[in-house]
């Protein structure tokens, strides 16, 4: 597919503004390490997304998409067609490459009444990061991530910073991110979480051959100062305490084991 685009005439253009968490600053603004950053509409993703993948996008560009992706550096001017848009090629390549990887991770996150999804995607020494904020919903025992925001933030890092990468996106607690707490009770808090974690990293180097791990997370204590992580008892499900800051380092071991299953695949294929 050509990636050349030109922005469609006359069509209503829809606001540039992105819509944060409910009332609250934004969450992110800016990555560790070498790394890239924006915050584009949902729309404009869904198109750049298409062109990445060599996909026909549903809807035509429109001049205020165009806009705001040449200020985010997504698009630029083709060399060789007058009024045409480009794909940025360092975005282009990192982006085809991200989505279609076989290694990745999502994370759901909760802290109080911000809730969030973000995708991580492995390509190389590169990570993708694609992340959306969500309304939360919740009731006695439930919580439940809503409707999605109308912003999509789109990152680049680097492997080597995936645990600090990890940190700066999830909800800033003390429990996930290790940072200076509050003194912590000895034992458990007999409370709700503050804030949660889904995490699950999946190796697919074949759909026959996928594999999934993950767990669920929680802060808890009047500050988030305490981690408990759910697993798998003689009673069944049960919370049990984790050291401060450990999701992030059992994040960056299930990738390791997923790149391990990805690299084992196609050393056995190309034997």
């Amino acid at each position: 597919m050509n990636s050349g685009i030109t922005p469609e005439q006359g069509q209503e253009q829809p606001g540039h503004e992105l819509q944060q968490g409910p009332g609250s600053a934004p969450r992110v603004t800016a990555l560790p390490g070498p790394s890239r950053l924006v915050r584009i509409s949902e729309e404009s993703f869904a198109l750049v997304r298409a062109i990445a993948l060599e996909e026909e996008p549903a809807q035509e560009l429109t001049e205020a998409q165009a806009l705001e992706l040449e200020r985010a550096g997504l698009l630029t001017e083709s060399p060789s067609a007058v009024d045409d848009l480009v794909l940025d090629s360092h975005w282009e390549q990192l982006l085809r490459s991200g989505l279609r990887s076989p290694i990745g991770a999502e994370l759901v996150c909760v802290d109080g009444d911000r809730g969030w999804t973000t995708t991580l995607r492995i390509a190389g020494r590169f990570v993708l990061v694609i992340d959306q904020e969500h309304e939360v919903t919740a009731d006695q025992s439930t919580v439940r991530l809503g409707r999605r925001s109308s912003g999509i933030l789109l990152g680049l890092a680097t492997i080597e910073h995936l645990g600090a990468l990890v940190q700066a996106l999830v909800p800033q607690r003390p429990a996930f991110t290790d940072a200076e707490p509050a003194p912590a009770p000895e034992r458990l808090a007999d409370a709700p979480a503050v804030a949660e974690v889904q995490m699950v990293v999946v190796s697919s180097p074949t759909p026959e051959e996928t594999t999934v791990g993950g767990g669920s997370w929680y802060a808890l204590g009047e500050h988030g100062e305490q981690l408990a992580v759910l697993v798998h008892g003689e009673d069944g499900v049960e919370a049990r305490e984790a050291v401060r800051g450990s999701l992030a380092a059992a994040l960056c071991a299930k990738v390791v084991g997923a790149i391990d299953h990805v690299t084992g695949h196609a050393a056995r294929r190309a034997a």
